[in-house]
């Protein structure tokens, strides 16, 4: 007999945290853009759980999130389906934000 599983629906929501003029360190676009990227990384380390929810709640969920992936809620988190965007979240290096020339 087989143990019975179920089923997880994961999904990437977008979010967005606005920062003014007023929130950012004088000079910061005159910044090399890896000084830039530290500066984002380090506010990005310092928000709260609920600094997180607002920037879910800015965008309208209903349009700016789709589920992503089904797996099977199992010891190897079997994957029945995915988007290329979870592909790609999932894939080595997809979280390190790389500077553009600018």
């Amino acid at each position: 007999m087989s143990e019975a599983h179920g089923l997880n629906i994961r999904f990437l929501a977008q979010g967005m945290l606005k920062l003014g003029p007023d929130q950012l360190p004088p000079g910061f676009f005159e910044w090399s853009r890896d000084d830039q990227i530290k500066w984002a990384q380090d506010f990005w380390e310092n928000c709260t759980r609920e600094d997180f929810m607002k920037a879910l709640a800015y965008l309208d969920l209903e349009e700016d999130s789709v589920a992503d992936c089904l797996e099977v809620d199992d010891e190897e988190y079997t994957i029945l389906a995915e988007t290329p965007a979870w592909t790609a979240f999932c894939s080595e290096g997809a979280q390190k934000l790389i500077a553009e020339e600018g």
